[in-house]
Order: C-alpha cells, then structure tokens, then sequence
C-alpha cells in the first residue's frame, strides 16, 4: 500500500507500469498463460483509451485497472466461446478436424467477399461486433444511434449473411 502511494507522489501511473495485479485478475478470470502477455496489453489499451477520452477522472487506478482486466477476462471468454461454436458447426457440417485448417482460408475468403458486398453502414456493424469486439452499447456510443436501432440492424445483417453463407455451402463443400 505505501509502495502505491508513494508512486502516485511521484507522478507515476501505476495502471501502466505495474502489471501484477492486473496478472492476477485475468488469471482469476480464467486467461491462460500464453494470453497473458496480450491479455495485459488489452488492459493496457482500455485504460489510456478511457483516460484520454477525459470524462470524470479515476480516483483509484489501480481499482479502475482491475476491473477493466475482469472485463478483458470475460471478453476472452466469449471470444472462446465463439470459436468453439465455430467447431462445432464446421463438425456439423461434416469438416473433418484435418480438413478444418485447409477450410479455413476458403472460408476466410467467402467472408471476406460477403463482407464486401454488404453496404458501408451494415459492413461498419459487423466489423464493430465481431472483428473489434465492441458490445451492442459500445457500438451505439460510437455510432451516435440508440441501442435499439443497433441490436435491430445487426439482426438483419447478420440474417442476410447467414442466408448467403448456406447458399454458398452447397458450392463450398461441394
């Protein structure tokens, strides 16, 4: 505790530099080791991005740091989550676990093209949620539209990119 404080006297940012509370946290949060690293840099990110935003300042860092890392932890979670599912439906689909890494690149490039189909403000939504990982609130803050209108258009979106992801199946598997 007086190590804190002393170096919060001396002007320096102990959410910057110190990184083991941080550690801990995600740790706790379940982040494996060898995501760690990144992990810490995501928190890193999220803290300077707050602080140069302004707004109402932080009156404990180190508190404010360890939420933040709880947050990167359950956003790592999902990240998971949504890659397991993705395994799931390619084992669905009859992709065996060999032909999985090959596929990837194919499928890769089918998004891609979906992707550059799709109109600015729908190819904007999608790359917010699922590329950048900005949650619904997150994305209507930067967009300057109501949650509502955001949960709305990345429903449709992403029901016309399902729809054109089956009918490209078929040709796709093939």
């Amino acid at each position: 505790m007086w190590q804190r404080m002393r170096r919060r006297r001396e002007g320096r940012r102990p959410w910057v530099e110190d990184t083991g509370r941080i550690r801990a946290v995600l740790c706790l949060g379940g982040v494996p080791w060898q995501d760690l690293d990144d992990a810490v840099q995501q928190v890193r990110v999220k803290v300077l991005e707050r602080l140069a935003a302004g707004g109402e300042p932080v009156c404990d860092a180190d508190a404010f740091a360890a939420v933040v890392a709880s947050r990167v932890a359950v956003d790592w979670h999902r990240g998971e989550q949504r890659q397991q599912r993705l395994a799931q439906r390619l084992v669905s689909l009859g992709v065996a676990a060999g032909e999985a890494a090959g596929t990837d690149r194919d499928l890769a490039v089918m998004v891609a093209q979906l992707l550059d189909d799709l109109p600015a403000a729908q190819r904007q939504l999608v790359v917010l949620r699922f590329f950048s990982d900005l949650s619904v609130p997150q994305i209507a803050e930067q967009l300057g539209v109501a949650v509502g209108t955001v949960k709305s258009r990345l429903h449709a979106v992403v029901a016309q990119l399902r729809m054109r992801v089956e009918a490209q199946e078929v040709g796709w598997h093939g």
